[in-house]
């Protein structure tokens, strides 16, 4: 699994649930399928993809 990958599934979960993955979730999510780099790099496309949604539409709280 790359980055990207983890990026779709974190964006997917998001859209499921209006949540973001917590620690627990995300570790058994991909636990074992990828690095730690790759999951690193996930991680922070999908903080660039929050953070535009927040500029495009305003934060929900």
């Amino acid at each position: 699994m790359d980055k990207n990958q983890v990026f779709l599934e974190m964006k997917k979960y998001y859209g499921q649930t209006g949540r973001v993955m917590d620690p627990h979730v995300f570790q058994s999510h991909f636990s074992g399928s990828v690095t730690a780099q790759e999951a690193t790099l996930g991680i922070l496309l999908f903080d660039q993809y929050l953070d535009s949604e927040v500029r495009l539409h305003g934060s929900s709280k």
